[in-house]
Order: C-alpha cells, then structure tokens, then sequence
C-alpha cells in the first residue's frame, strides 16, 4: 500500500500467480475481490486514496465469498492501522 492524497480513489492491482490456481480460478477471484473492494468504496467502509496490490495465497480460491470479505476487512484494518503510524 501506498499512501498517495493526491488520488481521489484508491487504485487497487491484483497480484495472483500460478499458486493460487489455474487462470479460472484466478480470474473468479479476481472478480470475487472486485466486487469485494466496489462494494467497500460505496459504503461507509471506505478505504483510503492510494495505490494496493492484493495478492493472494495458495488455497484461497476454496474460500467463500464471506470467508473472502472477511479477509479482506483484516486487511484493509492492518492497512488503516499503518497509515495512522505513518501520520503521525
């Protein structure tokens, strides 16, 4: 993550090799978090503007949809947690 106020939005990248899975079950979860982050950036959950690369582990396509969010919510905690230590 990359703290950047300039960007109104953040920009998210996805970062998802071979380990993770053949090209279909990268490019559903890809869409998986797509949906994930676009449901985030309408809702009071917003995130900071900046740049993200999300990558993942090996095992992650067996999780569902709410396992998948779920992580994604600790992640974007950590992330909030370490922009505060950088502001102050």
């Amino acid at each position: 993550m990359i703290i950047d106020k300039t960007h109104a939005q953040p920009s998210i990248a996805y970062a998802l090799g071979r380990q993770v899975g053949g090209a279909v079950e990268r490019n559903l979860l890809k869409r998986r978090l797509r949906e994930i982050f676009r449901v985030k950036s309408t809702t009071t959950e917003s995130f900071s503007p900046g740049w993200y690369l999300i990558g993942a582990f090996s095992g992650v396509t067996s999780l569902s949809y709410a396992d998948l969010s779920h992580n994604v919510d600790r992640l974007l905690e950590r992330c909030a947690l370490k922009i505060e230590k950088t502001t102050k």
